[in-house]
Parts: structure tokens; sequence; C-alpha cells
């Protein structure tokens, strides 16, 4: 991922209240870096929105009920019908809904063929049991290992393109929003932003009610839920499972792809306890802090101040002051204040991402006042560090957050380390928060640190943030 310098807003571009988009059911998304919502299939016609709830998944179907009729007709790989169906599975990530993993930009981007060709074979055994439901193509997720959310949040983009161009022209004409006509959708003006290339792009708004977070890819917690509400598929998992000790997620799968698989009357019924099972992202419940970061981010947090000087110039010590200094903020918040709350989802922590998104806002408000660069998961090379804070080609800071009950050690000990190898800095700071099951963790990162400053070796900071759950702010007075 390219770096991200302070993400704009679509309601502060167009310079509208952002409530005007929440009152519409809509997405306040990000006109310059993807948002990590993905639009799920299954729940289109659940959605408030009539032009979704019928014409779009209209639309939806029409499309996939001739990519599997085309399927259906082939009779070899490569064959006439077989090269149609390709056509009509389109993989290209559609930078103007502003979801996904991309990390700047909007770009899009292409997936390896052998993505596609996987959902393909996948959908011609469903086809093979007599299954010709054009939302199979929804369940890809769940059986093929490199078939992720954003895949097939993209494909179903591309499939219901002109209805979110509908929606997204209706409100612009309501809050008098500029719309132009463009090469994307001729037929459909849509409002256009302003990259960092210096283009002009289309953007098209997305109802809220018809995304989720959609970790099917690497977590069993979503496929497990589906299943328990299917007695056959349940039943069939669980038997398939019971000779192995700890069965790991790709077992899992194997085994629900062979239990789902086993007839068109088990798919069809695995089918149904998925559309039963799905939920949209719940902005009230947030759990992956998704629009906390956009409120710290338009509304600011608090009395928040960037007061202090830096003399940025005289290298990374001075970034790291000012790093040291957002963090000291967000601490302050989360022990002393409310802000631990957002990091809890009823009796559970949150996932990291919640932590990340929420400091990242707070820490934007320094980077602005001071013109330092920060990239949230900016790619060093060694893989996506949580955050890097550069101030010129020279001057950079590595942070990484790790939740207390996830992988401290090996964060701190290998981890960080790659990263800062790969962007050629000796500055990291490791950031852990503590939800109250750090155990000997601590001590282990410590006795690392330690070591390495004996042996005159770079060590990053340690900080610890207690994120337990707390009496509130009254209470405790």
């Amino acid at each position: 991922m390219a770096r991200i310098a302070n993400p704009v807003l679509f309601s502060k571009y167009f310079n509208i209240d952002p409530a005007l988009l929440e009152d519409a059911g809509l997405i306040d998304p990000f006109v310059d870096v993807d948002t990590q919502l993905f639009i799920d299939p299954v729940l289109l016609e659940k959605s408030a929105n009539t032009t979704i709830a019928q014409d779009a998944i209209g639309a939806f179907r029409k499309h996939f009920s001739d990519f599997i009729r085309l399927l259906a007709i082939s009779e070899t790989e490569g064959d006439p019908a077989w090269r149609a169906a390709e056509r009509l599975l389109d993989l290209s990530e559609p930078p103007e809904n502003g979801l996904g993993f991309g990390g700047s930009g909007r770009s899009g981007s292409s997936r390896p063929e052998e993505v596609r060709l996987a959902i393909m074979r996948t959908s011609k055994q469903v086809i093979a049991l007599g299954s010709k439901d054009p939302e199979m193509i929804s369940l890809m997720g769940f059986f093929e290992e490199n078939v992720g959310p954003d895949t097939i949040s993209d494909f179903t983009t591309k499939a219901i393109i002109e209805q979110l161009a509908t929606i997204t022209a209706e409100f612009c004409r309501a809050h008098g929003i500029k719309l132009v006509e463009n090469k994307l959708l001729p037929d459909h003006p849509l409002p256009l932003a302003k990259d960092r290339s210096g283009k002009h792009r289309p953007l098209v708004l997305v109802p809220m009610d018809i995304v989720r977070e959609l970790p099917i890819a690497n977590d069993w917690g979503d496929i497990e839920d589906a299943i328990l509400a299917s007695n056959r598929i349940r039943h069939r998992v669980n038997a398939m499972l019971a000779g192995i000790a700890k069965p790991t997620i790709n077992d899992k799968k194997e085994a629900l792809r062979a239990a789902a698989f086993e007839s068109s009357e088990s798919f069809a019924e695995f089918l149904a306890a998925v559309k039963e099972h799905v939920r949209t992202y719940d902005p009230n419940i947030d759990a992956l802090g998704y629009f906390r970061m956009k409120e710290i981010l338009s509304r600011g947090y608090g009395n928040i101040q960037s007061s202090k000087t830096y003399n940025l110039g005289s290298g990374p010590d001075e970034i790291a002051r000012l790093v040291h200094d957002t963090i000291d903020v967000f601490r302050h918040h989360v022990e002393n204040g409310n802000l631990w709350e957002e990091l809890w989802l009823a009796n559970k922590p949150k996932k990291e991402r919640a932590a990340q998104l929420i400091y990242y806002a707070i820490a934007d408000v320094y980077c602005q006042a001071h013109n330092v660069d920060i990239s949230p998961e900016a790619n060093m090379g060694g893989g996506p560090v949580d955050f890097k804070f550069s101030s010129g080609y020279n001057a950079r800071v590595l942070v990484e957050m790790k939740r207390s009950g996830g992988t401290v050690r090996h964060g701190y000990e290998r981890q960080l380390d790659i990263y800062k190898d790969a962007s050629k800095t000796e500055h990291g700071i490791f950031v852990v928060l503590d939800f109250g099951d750090l155990g000997d963790k601590l001590n282990q990162i410590y006795q690392i640190r330690s070591e390495r400053q004996l042996a005159g070796q770079p060590a990053s900071d340690i900080i610890v943030i207690d994120a337990t759950r707390k009496a509130s702010a009254s209470k405790r007075l």
C-alpha cells in the first residue's frame, strides 16, 4: 500500500453535513482511501432502500443467473461458454465505491486469475449438484481459501453499479452536489473527486444496511454461526472433524465444503442458513471502530490540543517525541476517560483494528498541525506495519499496536524489527493494549528489550495502555 495522509470524508470534500448521509442511510466514505467494509449480496433483499431491495437484487440475480447458465452449458474449461462466463465474473476492484482493502488512492486493482478460476470451478460443482440459485456466488468465501470478503463485495458492486449510481445521483441532486458525465457510466452522471494524482474520479455512495465486516476468509466465527443454524450441515461437519484433535480453519472449511456439497438439498439448506444468519454492520456497536474514527476526524475529540512545537528537521528523534505525545493522549483518554468503552463489545474486547483506527484519528490531529505524514498499514516490504510516521525521506518512526491476548512476544521480537529493517529506521514503538489477559508477556518483551540494550542493539520502546473495563467517570470521582 502507498502512504495515506489526511484522508478526506465525502461530506467534508463536498461541504455537506455528515448527518445528511446518515439520515439517507448511506455510508460517508473517504474520497481518497478505502473503508474496510464490504457489500454482502445476501443483504441486498433485506435493504430498507427500495432501489436496492427491488432493482439491485434483480440486477444481481440476472447477472449471476447468466453466469450460471453459461457455466452449465460449458463442456470444458476454456470453451466459448466458459470464456463468456469468465467475462461476467469481473474481479477487478471498483474504486468508485470506496470499500475494500485498498490503502491509498481508491485506484482499483486486479486479482490473480487463479481466484476467478477457483470460483468458477466451485460454481460448476454446485451446478452439477442441481443447484442454480444465483446467490450461490455469495458463499464462495466459505469454501475457497483465497476468496475474501473484498472479492465478493467487488463482483457484487460490478453487478449493481447502475443502482448504486441512481442512489448517488438522487442524493447529490437533493443536496446540491454537482453531477458530471463520466466514462465509468456514461448514462449516469456522478460526483467527481480529485485523487492524489490530480485526476477526477467518479464516486458512488453505498447504503449502510448492505455492508458488513465479512471476516469470512480468516475468521471461523461467522461460518460456525451459520452452521449452527442448519442441523444437517452441523451434524455432518462435526462428524468429519471428530477425528481431528485440533482442527485448523482449513480443516473446518474442507469439512464444511464436503457437507454442503453432499447434495443439492444440503447446499440449499446451507445457503438458507447463511441468509438467515447474516446481519449488517451495526454502527451503534461499531465492532471495528470505523464510525468512531470518522466522527473524530470530522468533529474532533474533546479538547485534544497540539500546541507543542517540534524541530522536525533535526531527525527521527523529534518525530518519535511527537508520536509519543500522540500515544500519551490516546492512553489518557482510554485510562482516565471513557474511551475504553469504544474498545469493548459487551464483555469482549473489540478487534485490534478498533483501537488502531481510533488512535489514528487522534494522532491525525497532531500530524495535520505539524505537517507529518501518518500512514496506517503502510506496507514496508516485510508486511503491513500498523503505522508509519514520517517527515521527509529519512525521518521515520513505526508504531505497532497489539492486544494483550494476541502474539505480543512475536510482535515485539520479530514483527516490528522486520518492518524497521524494511523501512530503514531504528525508531519503533510497540504499544500493548492490556485487556486484563497480558500474563507474563510484558516481562518477556521487557527482557528482550533489556538484552538488546545491553548488547548495544537498537530496541523499540514499549508502551502499555490499560484498556480494561472501568467504572464510569462519575463513579470514579
